[in-house]
């Protein structure tokens, strides 16, 4: 049977002489995975439309197994994106938290869109020249598909009493799911800190658009302690 799909190709390796085997997340089917046959040959027809960080048009013909990739015709190749080496390291890494959190054949519109959307705010970050913003993208990113997957992390209220957060001193659990209170912190041995405005960027993550995050304008020691909140969240939970 013949399935199309809508599809941002995540990442590819070799299997055989002249094969490879290609993941992707698709609108259709969500994270799906399939031989694209000889294409390692020399003036494969398929080979520059498979490549990692492309949307395509896939069809995929499947009886059994895997299935095989008959056609790819990219929408979208971001170009600018590929000849940064730093949005390249960027974008693996957030593609390799996406494959580590996202199950296979799950679609899902949200995400598919988010994905979109990150991909294409890098995209216009690196036709700026502008590469400070890359890491902002990718932690807004995983933040925000955590929240679409159902790891939302609660940044509105202490996760433990339900209190208001005091004004300093807000604590982060990773077990409790969120920010926690200074009351609750002392009765919690997994507490790490977390400062104010590092609180307030992930909010901002939560409540925006990816693209709106090359507006965030943050310290060092901001960005250090809400980055350093979002691994422990992630460490926990995968």
């Amino acid at each position: 049977m013949e399935y199309k799909y809508t599809a941002i190709i995540l990442n590819k390796w070799d299997v055989g002489e002249t094969d490879r085997i290609c993941t992707m997340y698709s609108l259709e089917g969500g994270k799906i995975k399939s031989v694209a046959k000889g294409v390692r040959k020399p003036q494969a027809k398929l080979a520059s439309s498979l490549e990692s960080i492309t949307l395509a048009d896939v069809t995929v013909f499947r009886s059994r197994g895997l299935g095989k990739i008959t056609s790819s015709i990219v929408e979208k190749n971001f170009t600018a994106l590929k000849k940064d080496g730093e949005a390249l390291l960027e974008v693996f890494a957030a593609f390799h938290l996406f494959d580590k959190l996202v199950d296979f054949e799950n679609p899902d519109q949200n995400v598919f869109l988010l994905l979109q959307e990150y991909l294409e705010s890098v995209e216009k970050s690196a036709k700026e020249g502008d590469q400070r913003k890359y890491l902002i993208f990718r932690y807004g990113f995983i933040v925000k598909l955590l929240d679409s997957l159902g790891y939302a992390i609660g940044v509105d209220l202490c996760v433990s009493c339900g209190c208001p957060l005091p004004p300093e001193k807000i604590g982060f659990s990773s077990q409790q799911g969120g920010v926690i209170c200074g009351s609750c912190s002392t009765l919690n041995k997994e507490v790490i800190l977390i400062r104010v405005n590092a609180v307030k960027m992930l909010r901002l993550f939560l409540k925006n658009n990816i693209q709106t995050f090359s507006k965030i304008h943050a310290s060092d020691e901001d960005f250090d302690s809400m980055r350093m909140a979002v691994d422990d969240f992630l460490r926990w939970n995968l």
